[in-house]
Formats: C-alpha cells, sequence, structure tokens
C-alpha cells in the first residue's frame, strides 16, 4: 500500500490532469477546435497600401 499512499499526495494534479485530457477527448469526440483554426485569410485581405494592396503572409 505505500504506492497508494504515494498517489494520495498528488490526487490533485492527477484529477486536473485528467480533467484536461477529458476536455481534449470530448473535443476531438465533437470536432471542436480548442487551439484556433485553420483560416489562413488575413482579416484585411486588401491590405492598407503600404505595399499596393497585396498581403504576404506564410501559407504552411
Amino acid at each position: 500500500m505505500p504506492f497508494l499512499r504515494s498517489l494520495l499526495s498528488i490526487r490533485y494534479y492527477a484529477l486536473v490532469a485528467l480533467l484536461v485530457y477529458g476536455v481534449f477527448v470530448w473535443a476531438n469526440a465533437t470536432s471542436t477546435r480548442l487551439l484556433g483554426d485553420d483560416n489562413e485569410a488575413p482579416a484585411n485581405a486588401r491590405g492598407n497600401g503600404l505595399r499596393g494592396g497585396r498581403t504576404h503572409f506564410y501559407h504552411k
């Protein structure tokens, strides 16, 4: 039983880790994006006129 007693000292960290893991499993099951989207279109597609109206950004 010393192993179980050692786990009692980290039970709150384990609970938080399982909760976070559960949120990501739920998000994956429901196809919910938690960390942003893949929309690479800039907010102002016409630019601000400083570079001739063309926007340049890195495309992955």
